[in-house]
């Protein structure tokens, strides 16, 4: 069950375990999208897939592998092919149900990758009736891009290439910390992220955060997923302890600090109120679940 939270409410974080082998592992690469550039590793995963799209139809038409664990498997490295399909289907329920978007919505998503999210409503066809709406994606993985650009349709799906730099995602990108989407004031009905806030530094989240804001309709909303310390997630303590503080963020790793993000729900709300958002809420998970909490905010 999802549970609404609009003010802190510390929990207790699961107690660590011991090192357990994925831990260490984290330690040599504590971003395995960082490894999917590797044109060794790339071929590996990807052999892996050969014979799952031979015995499956539902498999041909998914990305590479590579592309799929750039974006997260869950640890899945070699059989997420079903993780990739119903990954957001909960998500999309709750949207649709909560009425914070519908059929014919322009919804952005930011960190769009290779399409997780899109493929719900590209593939969604319920006697005749199909996505009507616009669906516009951004990421800095210009690979990504190129991947969803030749398998969605231009009429419904657009996809933009973001100019921030990031050491997981090998991209060196601009000096400024400011990305403006391209997309009209008051124009979209839904702002989504998937993971995005886990990914970025306090610069890059506040210029997120504005755009967000700033594309949205009178009435949209925003939910962006993300590693919140106020209800820590199961891996807290093991895989994560998110130990080093950059500016308001609590990083995993120095060296790569956009492998691993969290954020204080003070902070948040300070942010989004900051630009205007009226009502802020987290849902969450109780207990330290796997799922990350959502920033779900309303103009």
């Amino acid at each position: 069950m999802a549970y609404l939270s609009t003010t802190p409410e510390r929990q207790a974080a699961p107690q660590a375990k011991g090192l357990s082998f994925d831990r260490a592992i984290r330690k040599i690469f504590p971003s395995t999208s960082k490894l999917t550039f590797n044109p060794l590793f790339k071929a590996v995963v990807n052999a892996f897939d050969v014979v799952p799209r031979m015995i499956y139809s539902e498999f041909r038409d998914l990305p590479p592998n590579h592309l799929r664990i750039r974006i997260g498997v869950g640890n899945r490295i070699l059989n997420n092919q079903v993780h990739f399909l119903v990954h957001a289907r909960d998500f999309w329920m709750f949207v649709f149900t909560s009425k914070l978007a519908d059929a014919g919505s322009t919804i952005v998503d930011i960190g769009s990758g290779c399409g997780r999210w899109a493929h719900w409503l590209r593939d969604y066809n319920f006697r005749g009736r199909t996505f009507t709406g616009r669906y516009i994606g951004v990421d800095i993985d210009a690979e990504a891009i190129a991947w969803c650009e030749a398998h969605y349709d231009a009429e419904r799906f657009r996809f933009h290439h973001s100019s921030h730099a990031s050491v997981s995602y090998n991209q060196a990108g601009e000096a400024t910390s400011h990305y403006t989407i391209p997309e009209p004031d008051n124009t979209v009905d839904l702002v989504v992220s998937n993971s995005l806030l886990t990914h970025v530094l306090e610069a890059e989240l506040e210029n997120y955060i504005k755009e967000s804001y700033r594309v949205l309709k009178p009435g949209g909303a925003i939910m962006h997923s993300h590693f919140n310390l106020d209800y820590p997630p199961a891996t807290y303590g093991t895989r994560h302890t998110f130990r080093h503080t950059i500016g308001n963020a609590q990083v995993e790793s120095t060296e790569q600090p956009e492998a691993a993000v969290a954020y204080r729900t003070d902070y948040l709300f300070k942010v989004c109120r900051a630009v205007g958002f009226k009502d802020c809420e987290i849902v969450h998970m109780p207990g330290g679940a796997q799922h990350q909490p959502i920033l779900l905010c309303k103009k």
